[in-house]
C-alpha cells in the first residue's frame, strides 16, 4: 500500500477516530494540491482488504478520469459508473458519476462506505438521493472548501469536521507552490450586478466584464506579469471566454476557450495541447476551477468576479501545484476581479464550521489588504513600503487639484464621497467602492453595519 504523507496519516487518523466515537457522516477538509484523493484513496484500499463494498462518487468527467488514474496507479481494482460504460457490480470499489449512480442505485447492490468527491456539492439533491439510500453507510466527504456557494456550512448534511494542514503549511513543506498576487486597477464595474444563490448573476456580469478595453488590459498584464506562462483564465460566460480568447490570439498569444459544452473530444484534444505548452492560455468558464491537476500551469487569470469564497479558492489556487520538473516554480495570480478584496488571499487561515453561516479569520483579525500603485502586488496595509518592490506609499496631501480648468477642493471631493457612499443600497455596491478607492476591506462591514445593510 502506498505511503502517506504525515499531514495525510494523520488526517486519516483523525477521520477514523470521528468514525469510532460515532459520527457516520465525516467532512475532511485539506487544501487545493493536498492530495485528497491519494488520501481517501488509501481508506478505500483499506477497507477493499476488509471486505468492504466502497462508492467513491465525483461530479464531473474531468474528475472521474483522475479518479481512475490515481487509483489504478495505486493498486486498486474498481469498476466505473458512468456514461456509455458498462457497470461491473462484482468490483467491491465503484467510481461513480452521480448523476449515472443516482439512476442505477437498484443496479449497484449493497455500499457500506460513501467518499464523496468536492463534497461543498453535497447538499444538491442528486448527492442527498444516493445518501439517503444508502443511509447505513459512513460517508466521508472531501474538500478544500467546506462551505455552500453563498457560504453556509454544511452542517445539515454532515456531523463532524475534520481539519488538515493549511496552505501556507504546505507551501513550508513544499507541497504547494509559492505564488505572487497580483490585483492590477479594472475598469469593470460590478456595483449593479445583481446576486443570486451566493453569487453574481452571470448574464448580467457579462455586461460589465466583456469591455474590449477591459480584456485587452487581461492581455497586456499577461504579458506584463507572466509572459510566456501556462495560464488558465477564469471567465464569466461562453460568449466573454471566447472574446478573451480571440482577443489573446490577436496578440500573437496561443489561446483556446472550453466550456462544459464543448465537444468531448475537442475538449480532451485542447486540454492535451494545453498539458504539452502547445497552448499558453485556457480561457474556460468555471470548468477548471475543481480537480484539474496540470503542474506545468504557472499561472491564472481571474477575469471572474464572485461572491463566493469556495469559488475563489478552487480558482485562485489552481496554478499552485509543485512542477517536479521546476522545483524553483513560483505561481502567479492576476486578479483583474478584485476577488482578493472581496475574500482575502488564497493562503489566509480560516475557521471554517459545519454551522450555517461560517465566520473567515479575517473577518476577525481586521486584517486588510491594498494593491501596490507600481508593481501591482497585493500586501497588508499597514505596511508602508511595498515588501516586493520597495515603493512607499504617497503620504495624502490636502491640497487643491485642476481638472479642466477647474479648481476642486479636497473638501469638495469627500463631500462627493460620502454622497456616493449614501446613494449606495448593497454590500455590492460598497464593496465596489473599496475597491475603487483602495479601502481596506474591514470598511465594507463597519459602513453596512451603520446603513444597516445585511447580506
Amino acid at each position: 500500500m502506498i505511503a502517506l504523507r504525515p499531514y495525510q496519516a494523520d488526517m486519516v487518523h483523525h477521520i477514523m477516530n470521528s468514525f469510532s466515537q460515532g459520527a457516520q457522516r465525516v467532512c475532511a477538509v485539506a487544501p487545493c494540491g493536498a492530495g485528497k484523493t491519494i488520501t481517501v484513496g488509501w481508506m478505500i484500499a483499506r477497507a477493499q482488504l476488509q471486505g468492504l463494498r466502497t462508492l467513491f462518487i465525483v461530479h464531473r468527467k474531468e474528475l472521474l478520469e483522475q479518479a481512475d488514474r490515481t487509483f489504478m496507479d495505486m493498486g486498486i481494482r474498481h469498476g466505473i459508473i458512468a456514461p456509455g460504460t458498462g457497470m461491473d457490480p462484482s468490483q467491491t470499489v465503484q467510481i461513480g458519476s452521480t448523476q449515472t449512480v443516482a439512476k442505477r442505485l437498484e443496479k449497484i447492490g449493497p455500499i457500506d462506505f460513501i467518499v464523496i468527491d468536492e463534497a461543498h456539492h453535497a447538499t444538491a439533491n442528486t448527492w442527498r438521493t444516493i445518501m439517503a439510500y444508502y443511509q447505513q453507510a459512513e460517508t466521508l466527504g472531501v474538500t478544500a472548501t467546506p462551505a455552500r456557494l453563498g457560504g453556509s456550512g454544511l452542517g445539515d448534511v454532515f456531523q463532524d469536521l475534520v481539519i488538515g494542514p493549511t496552505v501556507q503549511q504546505l507551501i513550508q513543506w513544499g507541497n504547494l507552490a509559492p505564488y505572487r498576487y497580483f490585483a492590477p486597477p479594472s475598469k469593470a464595474n460590478v456595483g449593479s450586478v445583481p446576486v443570486r444563490m451566493g453569487d453574481y448573476i452571470k448574464s448580467e456580469l457579462e455586461t460589465a466584464v466583456n469591455d474590449a478595453d477591459i480584456i485587452g488590459d487581461i492581455v497586456a498584464n499577461y504579458r506584463k506579469l507572466a509572459n510566456g506562462m501556462q495560464a488558465c483564465c477564469y471567465c464569466v460566460t461562453r460568449k466573454h471566454s471566447e472574446h478573451v480568447a480571440a482577443m489573446f490570439r490577436a496578440a500573437g498569444i496561443s489561446a483556446q476557450h472550453v466550456d462544459g459544452e464543448t465537444d468531448k473530444s475537442l475538449r480532451a484534444t485542447i486540454i492535451d495541447r494545453f498539458r504539452k505548452r502547445d497552448i499558453n492560455v485556457l480561457c474556460n468558464v468555471d470548468l477548471f476551477g475543481e480537480g484539474f491537476d496540470v503542474p506545468g500551469m504557472e499561472a491564472v487569470i481571474l477575469a471572474r468576479p464572485t461572491q463566493s469564497l469556495t469559488l475563489y479558492i478552487q480558482q485562485s489556487m489552481r496554478a499552485m501545484r509543485p512542477d517536479p520538473n521546476n522545483p524553483n516554480k513560483t505561481a502567479v495570480i492576476i486578479d483583474h476581479a478584485g476577488n482578493c478584496f472581496r475574500h482575502g488571499l488564497p493562503d489566509d487561515d480560516r475557521e471554517w464550521t459545519l454551522k450555517v453561516k461560517p465566520k473567515r479569520k479575517r473577518e476577525d483579525t481586521g486584517t486588510s489588504l491594498t494593491m501596490c500603485e507600481k508593481c501591482f502586488q497585493v500586501y497588508e496595509s499597514h505596511l508602508r513600503t511595498c515588501p516586493y518592490c520597495g515603493y512607499v506609499k504617497p503620504v495624502a496631501q490636502k491640497e487643491l487639484t485642476q481638472a479642466d480648468g477647474e479648481l476642486q477642493e479636497i473638501a469638495r471631493i469627500k463631500r462627493e464621497q460620502r454622497m456616493e457612499v449614501g446613494k449606495a443600497r448593497t454590500k455590492q455596491e460598497l464593496e465596489q467602492i473599496a475597491i475603487e478607492r483602495g479601502y481596506k476591506l474591514g470598511w465594507v462591514s463597519k459602513i453596512a453595519k451603520v446603513k444597516g445593510i445585511r447580506g
